[in-house]
């Protein structure tokens, strides 16, 4: 206990003079890069798509990572919003950026049930370029309230009324589906080191008895293989990168072999059985304060005995509030006390080490946002540097993480 409590104070006071004395401090002080503390061990990365950002910010991550992921350029809706037409250039100016830096790209993602652009499923896409007609302008008619008790409509049912007409039969999906990833994956062909080629599969809930497997998008018009067929396809575009399946939660559940994780298990032995060219996982890590440790080890532990190779892909702690990794999550207070930033920095701590203790099977640990104000979880204060690019406890801990073999 008497440890805990003078390494606790040692990172408070680091915080607190970080925080009180600002940029002169951090100038005084050359900090070590997070990516030179795991040398050797594994990829430090960063998620960003690098638009509008300060020449600091962009000092923040050369310094600091090694590898990179678009946060949302390469996503199917951003780059193929229509069947004619590609969006490359936020894409392409991040992978010039990056490479002209020395950071690694990794791909992010080319199969996914959000994000996608409805053409993809419509019989008839030209649908989609027709505006829909929006009622006339009422200035004066009153919105009627909306019932709280009322049932919210499902992700299936929110991703119907988005399709315009019937849906495209199986064939005529894959055919777009497989254009989409011989465009985008061979595009990119050696200038990225892999690609999350699947992203959020499976279902939230589930007993883990089956895969649990979405039950719309392209698991609706195509089934359970596409997601087989989307690998093979990846790896015939880009026969050197590494292709990973990616989900959040996918560690729930590990240590009783129960939940989500179960049905993780499932589904990776079904696509290697089936010949799908994977050749690893990425557990997003959207992760708070009480966070299942031994969960997140075990999962580790048990992908790697499929021979996989683990990445966590997506990662960040939240200071206040609960974290799934879905939208709809509680965000907590927003005056977070002093006492929750050593909470997570102790958190950010057992996860490296647990990440150091199985540096043979993970080959990179990418945080998903460059500071606490560029970050999906901004209120959260999810990062390892603050708004101003100020190192939390988080960060030094991180850092002390490095140290222990």
């Amino acid at each position: 206990m008497y440890k805990r409590n003078f390494i606790t104070g040692i990172i408070l006071l680091l915080f607190l003079s970080v925080s009180v004395d600002g940029q002169n401090n951090t100038k005084a002080t050359k900090l070590k890069a997070l990516k030179e503390a795991y040398t050797g061990k594994f990829l430090i990365g960063t998620a960003s798509d690098l638009r509008g950002f300060s020449d600091a910010e962009l000092a923040n991550i050369k310094m600091h990572y090694n590898a990179i992921t678009p946060e949302n350029s390469m996503k199917p809706q951003s780059l193929h919003p229509s069947m004619d037409k590609y969006n490359f250039g936020i894409a392409d100016s991040l992978v010039d950026w990056s490479t002209k830096n020395g950071l690694k790209v990794w791909g992010h993602t080319l199969l996914w049930h959000a994000q996608t652009a409805p053409w993809f499923f419509q019989a008839n896409p030209e649908l989609e370029e027709t505006p829909r007609p929006r009622p006339a302008f009422q200035p004066n008619q009153p919105r009627a309230p909306r019932d709280p008790n009322a049932p919210r409509p499902s992700m299936a049912e929110m991703w119907l009324r988005s399709v315009s007409g019937p849906l495209a039969c199986r064939d005529v999906a894959l055919e777009r589906l497989k254009n989409h990833i011989m465009t985008v994956a061979g595009r990119y062909k050696g200038r990225v080191i892999g690609w999350d080629v699947a992203n959020e599969s499976i279902e939230d809930g589930g007993d883990g008895t089956t895969e649990n497997l979405r039950n719309f998008s392209w698991y609706k018009i195509v089934g359970p293989d596409v997601l087989t067929l989307a690998f093979k396809w990846a790896r015939e575009a880009d026969p050197d990168a590494e292709l990973y399946y990616n989900d959040y939660n996918i560690e729930q559940g590990a240590v009783e072999n129960k939940g989500k994780h179960a049905s993780s298990m499932l589904l990776l032995k079904r696509l290697i059985a089936e010949g799908a060219p994977i050749t690893g996982v990425g557990i997003q890590g959207h992760w708070h304060l009480d966070t299942n440790l031994e969960d997140v080890e075990k999962a580790i532990e048990n992908y790697a005995s499929l021979g996989l190779r683990v990445a966590i892909t997506e990662l960040d702690v939240t200071a206040t509030g609960n974290n799934s990794g879905a939208f709809d999550v509680n965000t907590g207070r927003r005056d977070i006390p002093a006492e929750n930033y050593i909470k997570q920095a102790e958190v950010y701590e057992k996860l490296f080490e647990i990440f150091m203790r199985h540096s043979d099977v993970i080959d990179r640990v990418t945080l998903w946002g460059v500071s606490d104000t560029r970050s999906w979880r901004r209120g959260q204060d999810a990062l390892l540097f603050d708004g101003e690019l100020q190192p939390k406890p988080a960060f030094h801990a991180v850092i002390e993480a490095g140290k222990k073999k």
